[in-house]
């Protein structure tokens, strides 16, 4: 497991030197969410025309359900390696992200850090609390910078009992979201480090929806709670295999599906899983 990078608190992140992406993440200590307007209305498309928000659970709600929520939703904007939930902290909003990639890491006592989910435009953050957990186990860091939407715990609690769909579009997602903490906790432990970074960029290229991934070897050892020469080690294999390129503080996918075979058979269980629920 890898101990999380010191940071300086709100400077911009250090330039990277050198050619290759193998440099240091630079990860913020934590930090509120930025100031966020009263209200969200749908975004502006071509002509004024307005587009359904980015978040797939949102954007699948039936035009009545959302104009509940609609006047609740916030919007907030995260910057990479932005705490929005420490462990022990209390509960009492929810994110869905339109953009981006949030993870959520166990921390031991002595600091050390790996990733047992990630949550993209496919789903939100706040499953603990939707099942009526007060505060998580779990911190969550923003690990690719984006935008979502913010809803606060009692205007959940609220719109829910009229909203059938919309309460269970959140039960689905937070039995998927059990899922993927219990399989990726196996992966872990028993497949190598060349298949979990596998396993990660197609995550994070899923979430995202971007073959160039702003991730280095740091950022990548902290998701797999490894030393960054093991991950190092692994890139250059899938690098060499011609299914990636590290460019400065990004990696990019060539061959998604190439990429795929180099990993184990924890992402194809999750794609499927998703794919039925």
């Amino acid at each position: 497991m890898a101990r999380t990078p010191k940071i300086d608190s709100l400077s911009p992140p250090a330039k990277p030197s050198g050619n290759s992406c193998d440099r240091r993440a630079v990860i913020p200590r934590r930090q509120s969410a930025p100031p966020c307007s009263a209200t969200w209305l749908r975004r502006p498309g071509p002509q004024g025309a307005q587009v359904p928000p980015g978040n797939s659970i949102l954007a699948g709600l039936p035009g009545t359900e959302f104009n509940h929520l609609k006047p609740h939703l916030q919007r907030v904007s995260w910057h990479g390696g932005q705490v929005l939930v420490d462990v022990a902290t209390h509960l009492d909003c929810f994110y869905f992200p339109e953009s981006g990639m949030v993870c959520r890491f166990a921390v031991m006592d002595d600091g050390r850090t790996v990733a047992l989910a990630a949550v993209g435009r496919e789903g939100f953050l706040g499953v603990p609390a939707f099942l009526g957990a007060e505060s998580t186990q779990l911190r969550a860091v923003v690990l690719i910078a984006g935008d979502g939407l913010k809803l606060g715990q009692d205007e959940l609690r609220r719109i829910l009992p009229v909203s059938p769909h919309f309460a269970a579009s959140l039960r689905r997602y937070g039995s998927s979201y059990l899922a993927q903490i219990t399989a990726i906790g196996a992966c872990h432990a028993l497949h190598s480090v060349q298949q979990r970074a596998a396993f990660w960029l197609l995550m994070a290229h899923d979430r995202n929806g971007s073959h160039s991934l702003p991730l280095t070897h740091e950022s990548l050892s902290e998701l797999l709670g490894c030393r960054r020469a093991s991950v190092t080690d692994s890139l250059s294999l899938l690098e060499h295999a011609g299914v990636i390129h590290c460019g400065r503080g990004h990696i990019s996918i060539l061959d998604h599906s190439r990429l795929a075979e180099q990993t184990c058979e924890c992402y194809a269980s999750l794609i499927k899983r998703a794919a039925s629920g």
